[in-house]
């Protein structure tokens, strides 16, 4: 009885959180329900994680490529200042570091050039060009995608040959397809770059999000391998059918990404309401990807940019991992109608030779053949189903607020979809959790670096 009384002074006075019969049932080990889970656990909530893989992580995931550690889903923290996964990680001796990527190479495919300083100035220059004419070309195009937005400012701009296609890559790649991951003809122009910033700059996770992840399940009740395919809601509780088993609680909250939402995979009763399926309908999942490639020695010189002939997108950015990964590895990032193409069907062997085939371009070297590869596949991925969310022409941070919203007193729902202000991060999904533990009346948090959330 004390140690219920102690408990009960970090929720609210008749709210599930404050009922010793409440047993929450969250779906999905990623972070958003990690992070549910473990607030509602710490405030002395009973909960069973239920995740459909066969690892934890979601989203997130650290893998071994050989003798090389590597991020294959979110590997930044962007910005640390407000950013709880940076407070985690500070209270939890958990470090980070500030990104120092050195990029070097820049090949322009269309003039078989490595294009040097000059080139580097072009983008950049693009790109703020084009960040600034933001406000004017909404106000006269409306409501359409990005694709149409950048083709009126190249032409009032007057760009032309090398210097056209260095400012189409910018707004294209490097502010689009690698950023939102949705082709550049799709991603919405009305609230395009207006979701917020945390400031501090970016970092990457020491050692990967591995570490971040562990620390947030470490004695949680977690089944693994077992995929949700239906939630049921009654009067006095729920029931989840996950891996033909069947799970009983009182709440649910459902993580899962809005292309599983969207694909049908877990059936509801009651219904989805028509509000959360219109949201749902006119929003999309983005499509970055990555090609891992490791060798036993190094033989380039720091990050790639490569700048393909026709627009097409193909394969335009590497990253040098080899400091952080702890073996020589290069991180080939592509997104958006490309990566559709790519993913829809390529072989992991023909994406390889490719890339390959890219960097001896872009370097004027022939690579030698990688020791260990992986590719990624997020976009067929029956657990996500994509990357993460973007707005389509036509949809607006007012359909991922909708997403946020329970079906009824039980059902709850969190990720990163669910944050209009953030969402694509971990930060998002991570304050999703927060939230939705909250609602079930946590007031206090007792997890480490979360008090002040």
């Amino acid at each position: 009885m004390i140690v219920y009384l102690l408990a009960c002074t970090d929720v609210e006075k008749g709210s599930p959180a404050a009922n010793p019969d409440t047993h929450v049932l969250v779906v999905g080990a990623g972070m958003a329900g990690l992070t549910a889970a473990r607030v509602l656990h710490d405030a002395g909530v009973s909960v069973t994680v239920i995740e459909a893989r066969d690892r934890i992580g979601g989203r997130t995931w650290t893998a071994d490529v050989g003798p090389a550690k590597v991020d294959l889903g979110a590997a930044w923290l962007h910005g640390v200042n407000g950013n709880p996964v940076a407070d985690f990680a500070d209270a939890n001796g958990l470090s980070y570091e500030e990104e120092n990527f050195r990029w070097s190479t820049l090949y322009d495919e269309a003039s078989d050039t490595q294009l040097g300083d000059s080139g580097w100035e072009q983008i950049e220059d693009a790109y703020d060009s084009f960040e600034n004419a933001l406000p004017r070309l909404k106000a006269n195009l409306g409501d359409t995608d990005v694709m149409a937005a950048r083709s009126r400012w190249l032409s009032d701009e007057g760009y032309v040959g090398t210097e056209a296609r260095l400012a189409m890559f910018a707004v294209d790649q490097w502010m689009v397809e690698l950023e939102y991951a949705g082709p550049v003809d799709q991603v919405g122009l009305e609230e395009f770059w207006e979701e917020r910033e945390l400031s501090g700059g970016e970092h990457l996770p020491t050692g990967g999000y591995v570490g971040v992840v562990d620390a947030l399940a470490e004695g949680l009740d977690i089944a693994l391998e077992r995929p949700v395919t239906e939630v049921r809601a009654e009067a006095d509780g729920v029931e989840l059918v996950a891996g033909g088993e069947r799970f009983v609680g009182t709440h649910t909250i459902v993580t899962v990404p809005v292309g599983v939402l969207r694909a049908g995979s877990i059936s509801f009763s009651p219904g989805l309401s028509a509000d959360r399926l219109a949201a749902l309908d006119r929003l999309d999942m983005g499509n970055l990807e990555k090609v891992v490639l490791v060798w036993d020695r190094k033989w380039w010189d720091g990050n790639i940019e490569f700048v393909a002939a026709e627009n097409s997108g193909r394969f335009p950015e590497f990253y040098d991992l080899t400091e952080l990964a702890g073996a020589p590895t290069l991180a080939g990032l592509y997104g958006g109608r490309f990566s559709r193409e790519v993913q829809a069907g390529w072989s992991d062997e023909e994406i390889v030779a490719d890339v390959l085939d890219v960097l001896g371009a872009a370097t004027g070297e022939t690579p030698p053949s990688p020791s260990y590869s992986t590719v990624t596949h997020w976009t067929t991925d029956p657990y996500t189903q994509g990357s993460y969310v973007y707005l389509p022409a036509g949809a607006s941070s007012d359909d991922l607020a909708a997403l946020a919203e329970p079906e009824g007193e039980r059902v709850l729902f969190a990720g990163e979809a669910t944050e209009p202000a953030y969402y694509g991060n971990v930060h998002a999904a991570v304050m999703s959790g927060i939230r939705e533990a909250q609602r079930l009346g946590v007031e206090s948090i007792d997890v480490p670096g979360w008090e002040e959330w």
